[in-house]
């Protein structure tokens, strides 16, 4: 089917399924790491948070233009006849279109690879004023969270992604609740000894050897919020902390 490329505010036709993609992304060029993510929406009920790590990312550019390529394909997968796809920038929107060449050719090229796979869609809206998603959202933040301790093990990196997640822990909310502490209202975390529940302080390390736990591990986000919260502010202490951390 030849794909249309809608203006913003015009509707579906009825009978047609109308699906939305929303992308997020976040990128720290440091160390090229990202985490990227996707909602596929159809008919007004959201559907499932994908999120994922990606290393070595590039751009902020050519990570939004990965994050619409496995949004697409799922949106192909569940049939969509009219798709409007949310992106935060409009220079992907631009690329998507083909309508301009860009200075970043890696999302260039990225983007040309999508468009038969946008005129099989049917009708495709783009859109890059919205609201964000704060599950999508939260989750990309998990997938960068866990691609930054995996960069953590390569020594030149580790000392600025120990001071990158104390300026990434400065955004979470803690709550006292009984006597524990909840981190951004969803983790459950503890100093003494540490513990929190997110996937980067457990998953990532669920099956590593202790002696690498003990050499490698950081403290995520949520420890160092709750350390900054009793007065530990050196980030060479919060290392040592976490490498004695219980397995």
């Amino acid at each position: 089917m030849q794909q249309q490329y809608l203006e913003t505010g015009e509707e579906a036709p009825r009978g047609i399924p109308r699906c939305r993609l929303e992308v997020a992304t976040l990128l720290e060029r440091r160390t090229h790491t990202a985490g990227i993510g996707w909602r596929l929406s159809r008919e007004r009920r959201p559907g499932p948070v994908r999120a994922l790590t990606r290393r070595r990312a590039g751009t902020l550019l050519s990570c939004e233009i990965a994050a619409v390529r496995r949004g697409l394909d799922e949106a192909a997968r569940a049939k969509c006849g009219f798709l409007l796809v949310c992106i935060p920038d409009p220079r992907a929107v631009s690329l998507l279109r083909g309508d301009r060449p860009s200075r970043f050719p890696r999302a260039e090229a990225g983007a040309a690879r999508l468009r038969p796979l946008l005129d099989r869609l049917g009708t495709v809206r783009f859109e890059s004023e919205f609201t964000p998603d704060a599950e999508l959202r939260h989750a990309v933040g998990e997938a960068l969270d866990a691609g930054l301790h995996a960069a953590a093990e390569q020594a030149e990196h580790r000392v600025w992604v120990m001071e990158r997640i104390v300026e990434r822990a400065k955004g979470v909310t803690l709550e006292r609740r009984g006597s524990s502490w909840v981190a951004n209202g969803r983790y459950r975390v503890q100093l003494d000894p540490m513990r929190c529940e997110c996937p980067a302080w457990t998953a990532r390390w669920a099956t590593a050897p202790i002696a690498a736990r003990r050499a490698q591990r950081l403290p995520c986000k949520h420890l160092v919020a709750l350390a900054l919260h009793e007065g530990i502010t050196v980030p060479a202490d919060l290392a040592q902390m976490a490498r004695r951390a219980p397995p």
